[in-house]
């Protein structure tokens, strides 16, 4: 996506809902039933990384706002998925376990700097 086109709070809006519906799939590491890990892991990693390159200036301030407030709220539901995938430990998962993990920790030190630059 072109940086220099979303900018209002109605289209960031409606590129969250995709993020919200990946990570519900994400969340699946979590259950004994068959699910496509990688594939809801790459198009998290892929939402991600494109959500990164959005331009925060260029954005309408509340825009801006839910933009922050939904990657941390991300941030923490990743925590929790990883949280319960430690009480349930299924061993098939573990190396889906260690992937969200380690994407945890990058995304959270991304966005620990991100906070700081916006804070008010």
């Amino acid at each position: 996506m072109s940086t220099d086109t979303l900018m209002t709070l109605q289209e960031v809006e409606t590129r969250f809902d995709v993020l919200s519906d990946v990570t519900d799939r994400v969340a699946l590491v979590n259950s004994v039933y068959e699910s496509d890990l990688e594939d809801a892991f790459s198009e998290m990693e892929t939402f991600i990384a494109d959500a990164q390159t959005w331009d925060l200036e260029a954005m309408e301030e509340a825009a801006r706002k839910f933009y922050l407030s939904h990657m941390s709220f991300h941030r923490e539901i990743v925590a929790e998925i990883i949280a319960e995938a430690r009480q349930v430990l299924i061993d098939e998962r573990r190396a889906a376990v260690k992937r969200l993990v380690n994407y945890h920790r990058e995304f959270s030190r991304w966005l620990n700097s991100l906070e700081k630059k916006y804070a008010a």
